[in-house]
């Protein structure tokens, strides 16, 4: 299984390029999630990463397509309330673009339109969404065997999940202030990474 680390808005882009490059070696994709942050902040942590030579296809910018194609991204998270899939691919042909989704219906309709990925979220309680019933796992199963989408979930998601979500078959998993608001966010992707892993090698065996 893939690990995504999504960034959560609660650092400043010292930080942030610190701990993205930190983690980088055990994460396979980052969402860069910024909401608060401007263009030209986005435009200046992307420029911190590249000269730490952090690899450059890692990143997803989540929202803003204005910044990935001034910074050269070639991949976006476009969220429910975004421009729509149709509306980017005419416009930017060359972008790859991912939607978040919250149910089997927008999950159907996220594939014809062409979405290169699907992100199901939240599948457990996390206190991003504090007050919010998880959504669970059985809507994510419902999506994986019907919809042939590469297909990620997210929300609450710990380490000793991963055998559960294993099971579903789905691509990978999101994670956001497990590793962002860890005091060790390298040791935390780590273990998520391991989690991963071991599981995926599990299941090849």
């Amino acid at each position: 299984m893939e690990l995504i680390a999504v960034t959560n808005g609660r650092h400043s882009v010292d930080m942030l390029s610190r701990m993205m490059v930190e983690v980088e070696p055990f994460v396979d994709r980052f969402i860069i999630r910024e909401r608060t942050k401007s263009a030209i902040e986005y435009v200046k942590l992307i420029y911190q990463l590249n000269t730490a030579n952090f690899n450059k296809e890692k990143l997803i910018i989540n929202d803003r397509v204005d910044v990935a194609v001034v910074a050269g991204i070639n991949k976006v998270q476009l969220p429910v309330h975004g421009l729509t899939l149709e509306q980017v691919q005419f416009c930017f042909p060359n972008l790859q673009a991912g939607r978040s989704i919250h149910s089997l219906e927008e999950a159907e309709k996220a594939h014809r339109s062409g979405a290169n990925w699907l992100l199901y979220g939240h599948v457990y309680e996390t206190d991003c969404k504090k007050g919010q019933p998880a959504r669970g796992v059985e809507e994510l199963k419902k999506i994986a065997e019907k919809v042939p989408s590469d297909i990620y979930a997210i929300g609450g998601i710990k380490p000793s999940h991963v055998e559960e979500l294993r099971k579903i078959r789905i691509k990978g998993i999101a994670v956001m202030s497990s590793i962002f608001d860890h005091a060790n966010p390298a040791r935390a992707a780590e273990e998520y990474r391991d989690a991963c892993r071991y599981y995926h090698s599990v299941e090849r065996n």
